[in-house]
Parts: structure tokens; C-alpha cells; sequence
């Protein structure tokens, strides 16, 4: 499961609402001062004011605090099943991880979703895409959302644990083949995927992490917005720290609420990995496409990663798309946009040609 919400002790309840407070304050004067925002600031006016609110929400509340007030993703999964007339479908994994289906656990292909939310945010808009996906591919097909817990209550290698448990269920107990397996990952989703990759490539140390294999490659890996270091010292954390939503800060505590005390290492940090470390990748994934948005503080490290990946894997497929912040694909609608962006558009029909 993804988290149990605990309750707020009366000083966290006043910071929370405090916070609020700051959020608002902080949008209404950005509102005022909007059309002044120059070419740092988000293009659109709408997100601009949006994308400040919400820096200074991730910077002002604590992961217990974001927990408190988000729906758990087991949760969202029921209230989505519920809206759309589904029969609620879902698996007990290890580690008490959960898949939660959509489409027939019986179908031949299977697109597996890990999800982003710097690993303390529960999966909210992933549900919509994968139902959209399963529809336009049919029957055969089904979409298996994973919610693993959430940090600071469990951390590195704790959901690496629940993903690899969740790919060897698939694999080894209810018989699919990798190559009718896509992945897709956004952000600390994407890089649970690269976390499953080097496992295939180099065994986790750790001896409680399951072991994975695979006769043949997996159909396929798709990385949106990819978070690959957790190190924010790259240059595009300055120049785009007013458009992005994320900010260094943000996700340097992101990053220590996940990490605890562990090492830094190519299974938790993939950007840190060297070109070696990827070499017989194709044995492991048939094709791989990743993209990201110019405007994403994190765009330097994502192109600089995408370069290393690419001198063992060749036919990376890799977008990047100006004017287009992090994980767009899933924000877009938690801000209220109604057209889909252009990543949006390539990654579902980059899906779609996978399964």
C-alpha cells in the first residue's frame, strides 16, 4: 500500500494551515505581478501562478503533511474504479505492495505503470492514462498500476523491493512473458524502472531484494521525465527554478526522505551510473524511449543521462520538448489543462506501438 494516513499533531495541523495560508498569499501576489514575469518565468500566465504556488507549498510542508492530505493510491484506485463502473481488481505483493488492474489480470499484454511523486506523493492522475491506453489497445490487454510505499515511512531499497517483487509475480507466477511487458515510468517512477534494469544487469547487494531474470528482453521501457540524480547542482536548476514546478530544494528533501542513510549507487541514482555500467541493456529491454521538457529543472541532468544510456543503447528513442516542465504528461491534468501537450501525445501513442 502506498501509506496510511496518520493523524497531525495539533503543531502540524497549525504549520499545514499555515502553509496554506503562504500558498495563497503567495499565488494571489504572483497574479499581480504576472504580466512582469519576464523569460524566466512560465510562458503561460495560468501556470506561472500555479507552478509558484505549488514550489511554495513542497517547500513549506513536510511528507507526513503531504500524506495527510492526499488520497492514498489504493484509495484513488477504488474512487476511480468506482466513477468509471470498473470491478476493482487488485493483487497483494510482498512488502505489502499491491497492483491494482485495469483490464483482465488474464490478458496477454501487460502495461505496468510506476508512478512519480519523488517517492512521497501517492499516484493520483496515472489511472485516467492507463484506462485511456487499455481501451485504445483492447482486451488483450491489460494496465497494472503499482502502489508501493511511500518515504520517509520506508525508504531506499524498500520500493525497489516492491517493484522488482512486482515484475517477478508477473513473470514467474502468473506466467507473462517479458516481451509482451511495456513499462512506464515518470519521474521516481522512471527511476524504479532503471532500479528494476540494473538489477536485471548487476544483482542487487542486498540479499532480501528478490532475484529477477529474464529469457527475453522486456517489450518494452518508457521514461517520462526521469529523476536520475539527487544531487541538484546542474545549471538548469537555476535557469529554470521560476517555470518548473520543483525546485533544488524540494528535491534535495525529496531525495533525503528517500535515501535515509543509504549510499548513493547506480541502483538508486542512475545518472551516477557509467557507460559500462548499461552494456548488455538490450538483453534485458527491446526498446526504450524517454522524454523530458526543456523548461524542467532537472533537464540537464536528464540529457546528460540519456547520453550515457545511449553509448550501450544505441536506438534510444529520446524527446525533449521545449517549453514543457516536469512530467507534464501527468501535471497538466492536475492543473486543469484540457489540451494535451505534446509529450502527452507521443508518449501515449509511443505506448500504444509498444503493446
Amino acid at each position: 500500500m502506498s501509506h496510511i494516513r496518520t493523524t497531525l499533531s495539533l503543531l502540524e495541523r497549525w504549520d499545514l494551515i499555515f502553509s496554506v495560508l503562504k500558498t495563497i498569499s503567495a499565488a494571489v501576489v504572483t497574479l499581480l505581478v504576472v504580466p512582469f514575469r519576464g523569460s524566466n518565468g512560465h510562458p503561460k500566465a495560468k501556470k506561472h501562478v500555479i507552478h509558484t504556488a505549488l514550489r511554495v507549498m513542497n517547500t513549506r510542508v513536510s511528507a507526513k503533511q503531504i500524506q495527510f492530505f492526499s488520497a492514498s493510491t489504493d484509495e484513488a484506485y477504488r474512487a476511480f474504479a468506482k466513477d468509471k463502473g470498473l470491478a476493482p481488481t487488485s493483487t497483494n505483493l510482498i512488502e505489502d505492495a499491491t497492483a491494482h488492474w485495469i483490464g483482465s489480470p488474464d490478458a496477454e499484454r501487460i502495461l505496468v505503470i510506476f508512478h512519480g511523486g519523488g517517492f512521497v506523493y501517492p499516484a493520483t492522475t496515472r489511472f485516467e492514462f492507463v484506462y485511456d491506453v487499455q481501451k485504445e489497445a483492447g482486451d488483450d490487454t491489460a494496465g497494472v498500476v503499482l502502489s508501493y510505499s511511500l518515504a520517509p515511512g520506508k525508504q531506499y531499497p524498500h520500493q525497489l523491493k516492491q517493484a522488482i517483487g512486482l515484475m517477478s509475480h508477473l513473470i514467474n507466477e502468473m506466467g507473462k512473458k517479458p516481451e509482451n511487458i511495456i513499462l512506464v515510468g515518470d519521474s521516481a517512477g522512471a527511476n524504479l524502472i532503471l532500479g528494476i534494469i540494473s538489477h536485471l544487469l548487476h544483482p542487487h547487494p542486498d540479499a532480501s531484494i528478490p532475484p529477477l531474470r529474464v529469457d527475453t528482453p522486456f517489450g518494452g521501457a518508457v521514461l517520462v521525465s526521469p529523476w536520475t540524480n539527487f544531487n541538484p547542482v546542474a545549471e538548469s536548476y537555476t535557469t529554470n527554478k521560476k517555470k518548473d514546478f520543483v525546485n533544488q530544494y524540494i528535491l534535495a528533501k525529496w531525495g533525503r526522505y528517500y535515501m535515509g542513510t543509504a549510499p548513493t549507487d547506480a541502483y538508486n541514482q542512475p545518472g551516477t551510473a557509467s557507460e559500462k555500467w548499461w552494456q548488455g541493456i538490450d538483453a534485458k529491454v527491446r526498446d526504450i524511449m524517454m522524454t523530458a521538457g526543456g523548461d524542467e529543472v532537472m533537464f540537464d541532468d536528464q540529457r546528460a543521462f540519456s547520453e550515457t544510456l545511449k553509448q550501450s543503447f544505441p536506438s534510444l528513442e529520446v524527446q525533449f520538448f521545449q517549453g514543457e516542465t516536469h512530467d507534464q504528461l501527468f501535471m497538466d491534468p492536475v492543473v486543469g489543462e484540457k489540451v494535451a501537450s505534446d509529450s502527452a501525445k507521443l508518449i501515449k501513442s509511443g505506448v500504444l506501438a509498444r503493446l
